[in-house]
């Protein structure tokens, strides 16, 4: 009955996405994902997670 635990554990930690690679498109597109509005230029949600924004920042001239 032990082991069953210990598998739920192994399961459960296995599905949990990585930080640092929860959001590959927004990532790929050059942005961050942040909680509020961006001071920077929007890309909209893309994939970020809990209503979080992703953001870019303006290219330098």
């Amino acid at each position: 009955m032990k082991i069953l635990y210990l598998l739920f554990t192994f399961l459960f930690l296995a599905f949990l996405s990585e930080p640092g690679n929860a959001q590959p498109e927004c990532l790929r597109q050059g942005g961050m994902c942040r909680p509020r509005l961006c001071p920077y230029v929007s890309l909209g949600q893309l994939d970020c997670q809990n209503g979080h924004v992703c953001c870019r920042k303006k290219p330098r001239k």
